[in-house]
């Protein structure tokens, strides 16, 4: 398989993997929210920032905007934007490495 083949093959792999860990960090934080609301059990952070990290960024912040939650609190949202941000220098990667090869 020559390498541009390899390269569309992991590109789409990269997308699949961030839309499956977008959907479990937005369904993680609308949880949340209704846990929050019902005074139950939360979601402890780390485990909401280790999907983001692991590639749910875009889901937690659809999900952080619909639901209106965790966006005042500036803890939280300072990990966020370095986990967006470590995602976007990815993202910028895997474009790149689309165009040239």
């Amino acid at each position: 398989m020559p390498l541009s083949d390899w390269a569309g093959l992991l590109f789409r792999a990269f997308v699949v993997w961030q839309v499956g860990w977008g959907l479990v960090a937005f369904v993680m934080v609308w949880r949340d929210k209704g846990r929050a609301r019902s005074g139950r059990g939360r979601t402890p952070e780390r485990d909401l920032h280790r999907a983001e990290a692991w590639g749910g960024w875009l889901g937690s912040f659809v999900a952080q905007q619909v639901f209106r939650h965790k966006t005042r609190k500036a803890a939280y949202q300072r990990v966020f934007r370095r986990i967006v941000a470590g995602w976007a220098l990815a993202w910028v990667g895997a474009l790149l490495l689309g165009v040239f090869i």
